[in-house]
């Protein structure tokens, strides 16, 4: 058992160390751009070593990204019912905990930012629930309502993060639930 948490342990600095490099090359760079041996240089590892978890620079950056999805998916499931205030402390709590995840979803594959990626994700997984339950004659505004509100609360993580983080989770918490709609037309 002591063996397999030493490997395991190896695995998570070698990823840690292959994304914090990652993320300095983004910086200066396209993703689409960024070669193997690169990221192996900056990253201090082989090639063979990135290749035993990678296909290529792209697929690492997609999958860091999914990883954030899965994360915010299971925020969402905790906080399900409409507990804005429990899901907003979790998002950002989240979010400042590990500061690199603001900075990949900062970065585009194939022209769409990962904020973009993760707003289409809760979007079609958790604001389409309640399209049933919207009246008729509200169904136009609704559609409109679910983007506003989703990338909504994305701009504001994305604008937290690009500002250095400087409120806490908690002063974060408050705005965004202040920001929100006093009446949630999906509960009519």
């Amino acid at each position: 058992m002591e063996n397999k948490e030493k490997i395991d342990r190896r695995i998570r600095r070698t990823k840690k160390m292959l994304t914090s490099a990652l993320i300095e090359i983004l910086k200066n760079k396209n993703i689409e751009n960024v070669t193997v041996s690169e990221l192996a240089k900056k990253a201090d590892v082989t090639r063979a070593t990135f290749y035993q978890y990678y296909r290529d620079p792209v697929e690492m950056l997609e999958r860091l990204q999914y990883q954030i999805a899965i994360d915010l998916d299971q925020i969402v499931q905790q906080t399900e019912g409409g507990d804005a205030r429990g899901f907003f402390c979790l998002l950002f709590d989240y979010f400042y905990q590990d500061k690199e995840k603001t900075e990949i979803l900062s970065f585009s594959v194939r022209n769409k930012k990962g904020y973009e990626k993760i707003g289409h994700e809760l979007h079609n997984r958790y604001m389409l629930r309640w399209k049933d339950k919207v009246l008729e004659k509200n169904l136009k505004q609704y559609e409109y309502y679910r983007y506003y509100i989703v990338f909504g609360c994305i701009a504001v993580v994305e604008k937290w993060a690009n500002a250095g983080m400087l409120e806490t989770p908690e002063e974060m918490t408050e705005i965004a639930v202040n920001l929100l709609p006093k009446e949630k037309m999906y509960l009519k």
